[in-house]
């Protein structure tokens, strides 16, 4: 896993703390959705709205809805994007610290940076634009990435894109896991409370920048 060639990254949850925003977003956003539709539905707390960071589509908005509306998932969806977009570009920054420094650095020593997200369009432009990633990674890939239908063809194009030989997956759920897996790469896990992936990883990170940098034999940040 040293001296990777390409560092392919989750978004949230990974370098993106969705978690500062997104329970006060998907609250307001069933408040809004239910009296829309004249609905009784309880508003989430915190822990079930973690819950579905970093998965997609109907697994994030899914939980959210009784079983009778599940099928609804998309009109909730509807309703929750634009607020989401707001914050996103509400001049708030919401990257953990020391991503910036971080992504940054690997721009220095000239290691490609690529993003991989279960998201839509829509959220990667307002992630990109809010947030700044674009300027700080070579590719954004999402699901309406053209030719992209999950995760793993993410990984697969930005390998490609990049004609990387020695790349790596850094990510905090299954999904991240399981695309790094198929597209036979090594992954890390970034720890966090919502799973375990330590046993399945090469390295369990802990968002010190340094120590991600180290386990991958990497100059680090500090020695500039």
């Amino acid at each position: 896993m040293t001296n990777p060639d390409l560092l392919i990254f989750d978004v949230d949850g990974t370098l993106h703390d969705a978690f500062a925003w997104w329970g006060p977003v998907i609250r307001r956003g069933v408040r809004a959705f239910a009296e829309q539709e004249g609905l009784d539905l309880a508003e989430p707390d915190d822990a079930a709205a973690h819950a579905v960071v970093g998965m997609k589509n109907e697994g994030v908005w899914a939980p959210f809805l009784p079983e009778a509306l599940k099928h609804r998932w998309n009109d909730l969806r509807a309703v929750v994007l634009p607020m989401e977009f707001a914050e996103l570009r509400s001049g708030n920054d919401y990257l953990f610290a020391g991503i910036r420094p971080l992504l940054a650095h690997l721009q220095q020593i000239g290691l490609p940076v690529a993003l991989a997200s279960n998201c839509h369009q829509g959220y990667m432009d307002a992630m990109c634009d809010g947030q700044g990633l674009d300027a700080l990674s070579g590719w954004q890939l999402c699901l309406s990435s053209p030719g992209i239908g999950t995760k793993t063809d993410m990984l697969r194009f930005a390998i490609e894109a990049a004609g990387a030989e020695r790349p790596v997956m850094v990510g905090d759920r299954e999904p991240d896991l399981e695309a790094a897996e198929e597209a036979g790469i090594p992954f890390v896990w970034r720890i966090n409370d919502r799973c375990d992936l330590a046993s399945s990883a090469r390295f369990a990170w802990d968002g010190d920048p340094d120590a991600l940098l180290a386990a991958l034999g990497l100059p680090r940040i500090s020695a500039g």
